[in-house]
């Protein structure tokens, strides 16, 4: 019911001809970021440019839309809730279900506007941070959507912690949360039982949340879900970031 933004990144061959159809990442920034954060900070656009003239990676629509439920399109950034230091009306505000739950509208706007492939081999989703947070559950909640999901820096919890980064259980459940927390693991069944061709999981040795995906991937592998771990140095950064798209980009829509 509110007006929102993304910004497009659009292929170098989108305009020659009207005949052309196009594979679509959707990308998502992080906590305290926006729709221009990939572009900006990220370097994405200059990145994908690069790996498509060195016949790297595929054409490919990368559609990174603002995820801030309190910005509307066109404006200013005003009542950022801040999940350091009030972390239990943050959680409210930053993780209560209705972007991910919402989701298929940002897909449906996008299959509508742009010469997009309209099937599962040809969407991916990925984000940092906040961002890996919603690839990861909207992935699951939309279980038959997406056959690419990379998540960079990522949390997964549903269980609101003393401080963020925290070990602990990941998942709560219950009819007190949004829907597209209630049912995780069931939601991961449902996934996995065609698994994605590719869930991509990058994290750096001194990140906050390093614990936390020590604990998910002892989750997938418990289930026996297969995906793909790159562990850098560092920490929660943009040089990371930087980084991992460009690992990931290429192995897209194989």
């Amino acid at each position: 019911g509110t007006n929102r933004r993304m910004a497009v990144y659009l292929p170098p061959s989108y305009f020659n001809s009207q005949k052309n159809y196009y594979p679509v990442l959707y990308l998502l920034h992080g906590t305290f970021g926006d729709e221009s954060d990939w572009i900006k900070k990220g370097k994405v656009a200059n990145i994908l440019d690069y790996l498509l003239s060195a016949n790297l990676a595929r054409e490919m629509i990368i559609v990174m839309p603002n995820t801030n439920l309190w910005q509307l399109a066109g404006s200013d950034v005003t009542g950022i809730p801040d999940p350091y230091t009030n972390i239990n009306d943050a959680s409210a505000q930053l993780t209560d279900g209705r972007f991910e739950e919402s989701f298929s509208e940002i897909i449906s706007a996008t299959e509508l506007r742009f010469r997009t492939i309209n099937k599962k081999d040809s969407r991916a989703i990925a984000g940092l941070s906040r961002g890996g947070f919603f690839a990861f559950h909207i992935s699951h909640y939309l279980n038959s959507v997406f056959n690419y999901v990379g998540m960079f820096s990522p949390t997964y919890s549903t269980f609101k912690r003393e401080k963020l980064g925290d070990p602990g259980e990941l998942f709560d459940s219950g009819k007190h949360l949004p829907k597209v927390y209630r049912n995780v693991e069931k939601d991961m069944s449902r996934q996995f039982s065609s698994a994605p061709a590719l869930y991509w999981i990058a994290i750096g040795n001194d990140d906050f949340l390093y614990k936390e995906n020590i604990e998910f991937r002892a989750l997938m592998e418990n289930k026996g879900y297969p995906y793909h771990y790159y562990e850098s140095t560092g920490g929660h950064s943009w040089e990371n970031w930087q980084y991992y798209i460009q690992m990931f980009l290429p192995s897209l829509f194989k």
